[in-house]
C-alpha cells in the first residue's frame, strides 16, 4: 500500500518528491514503491454562490436578500484537470492513507479540507506541519506527522470555514444591496461591499477629512543656550514644549529673562539596557518595507513568498507571531550558520553560542500560534542564492536576517542624562537631555542597514558634567517660529499596523484587503500615501455606521474566536449575521440616498473604438457579445507581474508602458520591461538598453 501526499503547490510537490526519493513521473504527480506526491495550484475548490443552485438568483432583486448561505462547493474551473487528478489518485485501491502537506495555517488547512470533501475521501489523513520548506524542515516534518482529528486542527478548520462564508455572505448580499439601492438607473458599476475593505476605506477617508478640514497655525517657543555648552527648550507644567500663540508674548519673555542667572534645578543620571526587539512577523516586515522603500503590502508579501517559496531561504512568512517555540532553541545555531556570510559576516563570528539563553524576550510558547516568527531557514548554500536575488528580495532578507543576528547580542547600554534649568525671576524651566553610549550591543548589528547607523549617530547628545543646584550662564535665548502639523496620512509604512489595530485582516490577507480597494478605485495611492477617492467617498457616507466601523471587524474577530473553542457552533454564528443584514436592509431602504458613479474605465480598445470594461482579472471589449464581436483583452497580470492600471491606460493612450519591475521569466528569474500594444491589440515587451560601460 502506499501514501498519498498532497502538497498546496506545484513547486512544493516536486521538491517533497524529490527529498523523498519518488521520481517516478506522471500527469499531476510522482510515484515510488512507496509514495505518490500530487498538489493542488493554491485554490482548487471554492464555495457555491447562491445562483449555482438556484438560476432565479441570478437576477438581483431585494426581495430576495438575504440569500441562503448554505450552498455548497465546486471546483474552480481553471482547476478542474488537476483536482481529477487528486480525486482519481484518493479512489485508487493502494492508497491507504492521505498526508495534508499543505501550508501550515488556517488557509492552508481550509484548502486540503476542501479537497477532501469534494473528492470523496474516506481515508485516515495526517498532516505535515513545517515552518519552512527546507530539505530538513520537511524530513522533520514527515518523521512528525500530526494526525487530522487533533482537537486543534479541528477548531481551526471550522473557524476557516466559518470565516469564508461568513465574507461571502457579507459580500454578495451588502453588494446587492448598495447596488440595487443606490445606484442611479443607467449607470454601470457594482457598489461592493467587503467585512474587511469597507471599514478600512472608512478610516482611510476620515483621515482624509481630517486633514483636509485642518487649520495649521503658528507657534512660537524659547530655546536657551548655556555657556557650559548645551542648550534647552523652555517647558510647561506638564514637562512638555511651552507653546506660544501670540509671538509678542514670547519675545517679551525673553525680555525679562535677559541678563538673569540660572542654576540646575535636576540632574538625574541613569544607565539604561535596551535589548533588541522581539523579531519579526509579517505585519512588521510590511511596515518596514514600507517606511523605508515605499512598498506596498501586497508586494512585500509577493517577496517574502518567493523567498519562502522558491528561493526556501526564509521560514513561512504569513505569520502574526514575533517569537520562537521553545524546540527552536536546540536548533538555533544552524540557522544562525545560515547568516554567516557577506555583510552578515562579521556579527555572526562575534558571537558565543553557548551563552545564549533561551530568553522570553524571544522563545515563548505562547505567543505562538501556527507559525513562528520570520527567521533565515537552514540552508547550505544560501549565500549562493543570495546573490543571485533581485534587489529587493536583498533588501527583505536583510531586515529579517538583521533582526534574527540581533537577538544573539547583548543590549545596548547608554548613559541617559536629563536636566531641569531654572532661570531666576520667572521660575522658568528649561529642559536639556542627552545620551552617551557606553556598549553597542545589538545595534552593531542594525548598524549593518545604513538607515540604522546615521540613526544612532543623531540620537547621540552628549551633555558637560553638571550637578544638581550648580549655577549656569545664559548665553543667548531665542525664539523658534513652528506650526501644527495635521495626523499624517496612511500610506504603505504604516497601513498594516492601523490593520493591526483594529484587526482588520489576518497576515494573509491584509494586503490584499488593500489591493481590492485600489483595484476597486476606492482609494488611490499618490505620493505613498493612501487617498479615498471621490467613488470611494461617496461609497462610504451610505453605508451605516456599525458596518463600516472598526469595532465591527473586532466584534466579527472576537466571535470567530467562540467558533474555534466550540462556545458557538457555525450555524449560530452565520444565522445571526442573517439576522443583521434583514435588520439593515430595512434601513437601506429608508434612507433614500444615491451615488454618482463615474466611469472607471482606463481608455478605448484600440480595435473598435468602445470604452473597455473591468472584468476579475482583465479589461475586455464590450463589443464581444455582437455578431462579429471583438476579442480584445488587457490582462491585469503578465508574467508573473500585476500591471497598474496607471500603466494599462499609458499603454492605451501612447502605445507604450513605462518601465514595469518583476515580470517573471519561465526560468523564475525576475526582469524589467516595457509593454508595447502594437495596431492589432498585440502585447510584447521591450527591453531597456544596456548601459555602455
Amino acid at each position: 500500500m502506499k501514501t498519498l501526499i498532497i502538497a498546496e503547490k506545484p513547486a512544493a510537490g516536486k521538491d517533497i518528491a524529490r527529498i523523498l526519493n519518488v521520481t517516478e513521473q506522471n500527469h499531476g504527480y510522482y510515484e515510488s514503491d512507496k509514495y505518490i506526491v500530487t498538489w493542488a495550484v493554491g485554490h482548487l475548490i471554492k464555495l457555491k454562490d447562491p445562483d449555482d443552485n438556484d438560476e432565479r438568483f441570478k437576477k438581483w432583486t431585494i426581495e430576495d436578500i438575504p440569500l441562503p448561505w448554505d450552498n455548497g462547493l465546486k471546483v474552480i474551473p481553471s482547476a478542474r484537470d488537476q483536482f481529477k487528478v487528486i480525486k482519481d489518485l484518493i479512489k485508487r485501491k493502494d492508497i491507504d492513507c492521505l498526508i495534508n502537506a499543505g501550508d501550515a495555517g488556517r488557509e492552508g488547512l481550509l484548502i486540503q479540507n476542501w479537497i477532501y470533501k469534494m473528492a470523496g475521501n474516506r481515508l485516515p489523513v495526517k498532516i505535515l506541519w513545517a515552518s519552512s520548506l527546507t530539505d530538513q524542515a520537511i524530513k522533520d516534518a514527515m518523521n512528525h506527522l500530526h494526525d487530522a482529528d487533533e482537537k486543534e486542527f479541528i477548531d481551526l478548520f471550522r473557524e476557516a470555514e466559518t470565516r469564508a462564508i461568513a465574507d461571502q455572505v457579507y459580500g454578495y448580499n451588502y453588494t446587492r444591496l448598495l447596488t440595487m439601492l443606490y445606484r442611479p438607473p443607467g449607470q454601470k458599476g457594482v457598489l461592493s461591499f467587503g467585512r474587511c475593505q469597507t471599514p478600512l476605506l472608512n478610516l482611510i477617508y476620515q483621515r482624509d477629512l481630517e486633514i483636509e478640514n485642518f487649520v495649521s497655525k503658528s507657534y512660537w517657543t524659547i530655546e536657551a543656550a548655556f555657556d557650559e555648552g548645551f542648550s534647552g527648550i523652555l517647558i510647561a507644567e506638564d514637562g512638555k514644549s511651552q507653546k506660544f500663540g501670540i509671538e509678542t508674548e514670547a519675545s517679551n519673555l525673553i525680555k525679562e529673562l535677559s541678563g538673569k542667572t540660572a542654576r540646575i534645578k535636576e540632574c538625574i543620571k541613569e544607565h539604561k539596557k535596551e535589548k533588541a526587539p522581539a523579531l519579526l512577523n509579517l505585519p512588521e516586515l510590511q511596515n518596514i518595507m514600507g517606511k523605508k522603500y515605499g512598498m506596498e503590502p501586497t508586494r512585500t508579501l509577493e517577496i517574502a513568498q518567493k523567498l519562502y517559496e522558491t528561493h526556501k531561504i526564509l521560514s513561512y512568512p504569513r505569520t502574526d507571531s514575533r517569537f520562537l517555540s521553545s524546540d527552536l532553541y536546540h536548533e538555533i545555531g544552524e540557522h544562525l550558520k545560515s547568516c554567516d556570510f557577506g555583510k552578515f559576516k562579521d556579527c555572526v563570528e562575534k558571537i558565543d553560542l553557548s551563552s545564549h539563553l533561551q530568553d522570553k524576550s524571544y522563545y515563548n510558547d505562547n505567543k505562538v500560534s501556527d507559525h513562528h516568527a520570520l527567521i533565515p531557514t537552514i540552508k547550505e548554500d544560501i549565500e549562493k542564492i543570495y546573490e543571485k536575488l533581485s534587489e529587493e528580495e536583498k533588501n527583505c532578507f536583510d531586515e529579517v536576517a538583521v533582526s534574527f543576528i540581533s537577538m544573539f547580542y547583548p543590549p545596548y547600554e547608554y548613559d541617559s542624562t536629563k536636566l531641569l534649568v531654572e532661570v531666576s525671576g520667572r521660575n522658568c524651566l528649561f529642559s536639556a537631555s542627552g545620551t552617551a553610549i557606553t556598549k553597542l550591543g545589538y545595534k552593531e548589528v542594525t548598524a549593518i542597514l545604513k538607515s540604522t547607523e546615521s540613526k544612532i549617530q543623531k540620537d547621540t547628545i552628549i551633555l558637560p558634567e553638571l550637578s544638581k543646584g550648580q549655577v549656569v550662564q545664559v548665553k543667548e535665548l531665542s525664539i523658534k517660529e513652528d506650526k501644527t502639523k495635521p495626523k499624517p496620512r496612511f500610506g504603505p509604512g504604516n497601513i498594516v499596523k492601523l490593520m493591526q489595530k483594529y484587526r482588520i485582516g489576518t497576515p494573509a490577507t491584509t494586503a490584499n484587503i488593500v489591493q481590492t480597494l485600489l483595484d476597486r478605485k476606492f482609494i488611490e495611492l499618490k505620493n505613498r500615501n493612501y487617498v479615498s477617492t471621490e467613488l470611494g467617498r461617496q461609497l462610504i457616507q451610505i453605508i451605516p455606521e456599525e458596518l463600516k466601523s472598526p469595532e465591527f471587524t473586532i466584534l466579527f474577530e472576537r466571535n470567530l474566536k467562540k467558533v474555534n473553542s466550540g462556545e458557538i457552533n457555525k450555524e449560530e454564528f452565520l444565522n445571526g449575521i442573517i439576522k443583521e443584514i434583514e435588520e439593515n436592509k430595512e434601513h437601506f431602504q429608508k434612507s433614500g440616498l444615491s451615488l454618482s458613479i463615474q466611469s472607471q474605465s482606463i481608455g478605448l480598445c484600440p480595435l473598435c473604438n468602445r470604452e473597455l470594461q473591468p472584468g476579475n482579472s482583465n479589461w475586455y471589449c464590450p463589443n464581444y457579445k455582437e455578431k462579429d464581436g471583438c476579442d480584445f483583452k488587457l490582462w491585469r497580470k503578465v508574467s508573473g507581474k500585476k500591471i497598474p492600471d496607471t500603466e494599462l491606460k499609458k499603454l492605451l493612450d501612447t502605445g507604450k508602458s513605462g518601465l514595469i519591475k518583476g515580470f517573471l521569466s519561465k526560468n523564475n528569474k525576475e526582469f524589467s520591461a516595457y509593454l508595447v500594444l502594437d495596431k492589432e491589440g498585440k502585447l510584447s515587451f521591450e527591453f531597456p538598453k544596456m548601459k555602455k560601460r
